[in-house]
């Protein structure tokens, strides 16, 4: 996962962020980033009652920290994680007048963060590029494990491919050069064809609650992706289990 996030950051972070939006405007990324938490974190914070004063929040693939930015503006403390060494100096260097904002790189299965020190917990787009289900599973005893016991988590997931599901079980019997051969000679884009891009296959909410609460965690509600294709996405609202 590194190697091919690395990879990928190099050439264009906010592209493989942002694929269907970027437009090569940093500002606009930002600002789609702040539009997004107003819509997606706001309402969540209000409903649970989430004082972010003195209060921690953490955000899992963090990206170039655009909602790790927007988490800054609202908790006390942001910390971003990212697989990417590449995509975290990115991040730094776009948050330099933030000074209430910490970015890590992590393995992509144990977060660099010590038991029990986040108050809110959000990732977004991130779990839907994890490339077997067991990696989701240790991204989501991670998140049990960094949980302050009274804590919230607002965790992204996909639910259905937007391309065909034939299409995706055959790529996962040809070998990942191969596939990058094939989308070069149509004119695709040749990083986007292992698994750390398309991600395992979607999970129905069944069996994201079966996840969570195996990882330690008590699913609260699932909540409409707005941002998404109706059916799609969804997000899982979660606490520690007790």
């Amino acid at each position: 996962m590194k190697k091919a996030w690395n990879e990928r950051a190099n050439r264009d972070p906010f592209f493989y962020v942002e694929t269907e939006l970027w437009d090569h405007d940093p500002e606009k990324f930002f600002a789609l980033g702040r539009e997004r938490a107003t819509l997606l974190i706001d309402p969540v914070l209000a409903k649970y009652a989430v004082d972010p004063v003195g209060k921690t929040a953490v955000d899992i693939g963090c990206g170039v920290g655009r909602f790790t930015q927007a988490l800054g503006r609202r908790f006390s403390r942001a910390v971003g994680i990212d697989v990417s060494d590449v995509m975290v100096e990115k991040a730094k260097a776009a948050a330099a007048a933030f000074s209430n904002l910490d970015f890590v790189a992590g393995n992509g299965v144990v977060f660099p963060c010590a038991s029990e020190t986040a108050d809110f917990v959000w990732s977004y787009e991130v779990f839907q590029h994890m490339p077997s289900h067991d990696v989701v599973k240790a991204n989501l005893v991670e998140v049990a494990r960094i949980l302050r016991p009274s804590a919230l988590g607002l965790i992204h997931f996909r639910t259905a491919h937007e391309y065909p599901t034939i299409l995706w079980h055959i790529a996962k019997f040809v070998p990942t050069p191969v596939i990058q051969r094939i989308k070069a000679l149509l004119g695709k884009d040749p990083l986007t064809a292992d698994t750390s891009w398309r991600g395992a296959k979607p999970l129905p909410k069944d069996t994201i609650a079966d996840f969570c609460v195996a990882a330690g965690l008590k699913p609260i509600e699932f909540l409409d992706d707005p941002t998404h294709a109706p059916g799609s996405r969804t997000f899982v609202v979660v606490r520690r289990a007790t």
